[in-house]
């Protein structure tokens, strides 16, 4: 059903502000198009991405709108009901607005979080590793949408401070801790401080020959095609 308005926060702004100026105009109307009237426009790219993370909170508006105007006709009806019953002259001509703006709890700000993360995500990539491609900002909103964004910078902490600053570098890095069931920053930490360990237990048991073929090689994936 047709909406007359809707909340736009403050962190979709800041997130679009960061887009191209010729993805900015689409990716406004997309978001006003779906929350509005509940269509969806087809994107691409960067703006894609933005919308992605978008959505659920625009899901969690629009849930509470109905909810809101079902509560309303509710108490409308049995407003009406209780006038017929007792037959006291009263006004039934509840003003029952169709625009219901319920603003939403800050706990079911899922959408609005995500968004606040994958800016962190650009800000940093930006800031430590180079200009972001909208193929980097999809595969970053995908892993967006499974962990934390802490998580997500760590891993890109560790792909400057090993001076591989790949795309393929940060999503080996963030698969292994996935597969390893790495859920919060403590946690990615301590697998990196494992993962460190064994390492110098490899070491120990390495000729220099095989150490160097061994960097050799990890430098060679690291910076192969994604």
């Amino acid at each position: 059903m047709a909406r007359d308005s809707f909340i736009f926060y403050r962190s979709f702004y800041d997130a679009l502000n960061e887009l191209p100026k010729e993805n900015q105009a689409d990716t406004y109307r997309a978001i006003a198009r779906y929350a509005l009237d509940q269509e969806e426009t087809e994107l691409t790219g960067i703006s894609k991405a933005i919308f992605s993370l978008v959505k659920p909170q625009l899901d969690a508006n629009y849930k509470k709108y109905e909810n809101g105007k079902q509560k309303k006709s509710k108490t409308e009806a049995n407003d009406k009901q209780k006038v017929s019953k007792t037959g006291t002259n009263v006004n039934d001509n509840v003003n029952v607005n169709g625009n219901v703006n319920v603003n939403v709890n800050a706990n079911d700000n899922v959408g609005d979080s995500c968004v606040d993360g994958l800016q962190k995500i650009i800000d940093f990539y930006q800031n430590n590793i180079g200009l972001i491609t909208p193929y980097a900002v999809d595969v970053f909103a995908d892993y967006a949408k499974e962990m934390p964004y802490d998580v997500i910078i760590y891993a890109m902490q560790r792909a400057v401070e090993a001076n591989i600053r790949t795309i393929k570098y940060i999503k080996g890095t963030l698969n292994n801790w996935q597969n390893a069931g790495v859920k919060t920053l403590i946690q990615a930490k301590e697998e990196s401080e494992n993962y460190r360990k064994s390492k110098q237990v490899i070491n120990t048991c390495e000729t220099e020959e095989e150490k160097k073929q061994r960097k050799l090689k990890a430098l060679e994936e690291a910076l192969g095609s994604d």
